[in-house]
Protein backbone atom coordinates (compact mmCIF):
# COMPACT_ATOMS: atom_id res chain seq x y z
CA UNK A 1 0.00 0.00 0.00
CA UNK A 2 1.30 3.43 -0.95
CA UNK A 3 1.37 6.17 1.67
CA UNK A 4 -0.24 9.27 0.23
CA UNK A 5 0.85 12.73 1.24
CA UNK A 6 -0.22 16.13 0.04
CA UNK A 7 1.80 17.54 -2.83
CA UNK A 8 1.49 21.04 -4.24
CA UNK A 9 2.26 21.73 -7.90
CA UNK A 10 3.20 25.35 -8.55
CA UNK A 11 2.96 26.42 -12.20
CA UNK A 12 4.37 29.62 -13.69
CA UNK A 13 2.38 30.73 -16.74
CA UNK A 14 3.56 32.70 -19.78
CA UNK A 15 1.37 33.60 -22.72
CA UNK A 16 -1.45 31.40 -21.42
CA UNK A 17 0.78 28.30 -21.41
CA UNK A 18 2.60 26.60 -18.52
CA UNK A 19 6.24 27.73 -18.59
CA UNK A 20 7.71 26.00 -15.51
CA UNK A 21 6.41 23.62 -12.84
CA UNK A 22 7.69 22.89 -9.34
CA UNK A 23 6.60 20.37 -6.71
CA UNK A 24 6.45 21.11 -2.97
CA UNK A 25 5.35 19.07 0.05
CA UNK A 26 4.38 22.16 2.04
CA UNK A 27 1.72 24.74 1.26
CA UNK A 28 3.26 27.72 -0.59
CA UNK A 29 3.11 31.00 1.30
CA UNK A 30 1.88 34.21 -0.29
CA UNK A 31 4.64 36.83 -0.57
CA UNK A 32 4.13 40.05 1.45
CA UNK A 33 3.59 42.07 -1.75
CA UNK A 34 0.84 39.63 -2.79
CA UNK A 35 2.38 39.15 -6.24
CA UNK A 36 3.72 35.62 -5.86
CA UNK A 37 4.45 32.69 -3.57
CA UNK A 38 7.39 31.17 -1.70
CA UNK A 39 7.94 27.43 -1.21
CA UNK A 40 10.60 24.75 -0.84
CA UNK A 41 11.10 22.75 -4.03
CA UNK A 42 10.86 19.03 -3.25
CA UNK A 43 13.46 18.09 -5.88
CA UNK A 44 16.23 20.58 -5.06
CA UNK A 45 15.30 21.35 -1.41
CA UNK A 46 15.89 25.04 -2.23
CA UNK A 47 13.57 27.88 -1.21
CA UNK A 48 11.96 29.37 -4.33
CA UNK A 49 10.10 32.64 -4.80
CA UNK A 50 7.92 32.91 -7.89
CA UNK A 51 6.45 36.26 -8.87
CA UNK A 52 3.91 36.73 -11.64
CA UNK A 53 1.09 34.68 -13.08
CA UNK A 54 1.09 31.41 -11.15
CA UNK A 55 -1.27 28.66 -10.06
CA UNK A 56 -1.07 26.26 -7.14
CA UNK A 57 -2.74 22.84 -7.33
CA UNK A 58 -3.07 20.37 -4.48
CA UNK A 59 -2.79 16.62 -5.09
CA UNK A 60 -2.31 13.41 -3.20
CA UNK A 61 1.21 12.20 -3.99
CA UNK A 62 0.20 9.08 -5.93
CA UNK A 63 -2.12 10.94 -8.30
CA UNK A 64 0.30 13.83 -8.84
CA UNK A 65 3.23 11.51 -9.52
CA UNK A 66 1.16 9.62 -12.05
CA UNK A 67 0.01 12.79 -13.82
CA UNK A 68 3.51 14.32 -13.88
CA UNK A 69 5.06 11.06 -15.14
CA UNK A 70 7.40 10.83 -12.14
CA UNK A 71 6.26 7.46 -10.85
CA UNK A 72 9.01 5.58 -12.71
CA UNK A 73 8.56 2.24 -11.01
CA UNK A 74 4.95 2.03 -12.13
CA UNK A 75 5.81 3.25 -15.62
CA UNK A 76 8.65 0.76 -16.05
CA UNK A 77 6.53 -2.15 -14.88
CA UNK A 78 3.59 -1.18 -17.07
CA UNK A 79 5.65 -0.22 -20.14
CA UNK A 80 5.92 -3.74 -21.47
CA UNK A 81 2.19 -4.29 -20.90
CA UNK A 82 1.37 -1.14 -22.89
CA UNK A 83 3.47 -2.28 -25.83
CA UNK A 84 1.51 -5.51 -26.11
CA UNK A 85 -1.88 -3.77 -26.07
CA UNK A 86 -3.27 -2.66 -29.42
CA UNK A 87 -4.29 1.02 -29.49
CA UNK A 88 -7.56 2.09 -31.08
CA UNK A 89 -7.18 3.50 -34.61
CA UNK A 90 -8.08 7.05 -33.51
CA UNK A 91 -5.46 7.27 -30.71
CA UNK A 92 -1.86 8.31 -31.34
CA UNK A 93 0.86 7.00 -29.00
CA UNK A 94 2.76 9.90 -27.37
CA UNK A 95 5.62 7.94 -25.83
Amino acid sequence: MVNFKTVYVITMWSGGKPAKKWKSFELPRLLPQGTGVEFVCSETKLRVQVIGTISVEEYESGKEDFEMGLYKELAENKYSERETLKSPDNVEKLF
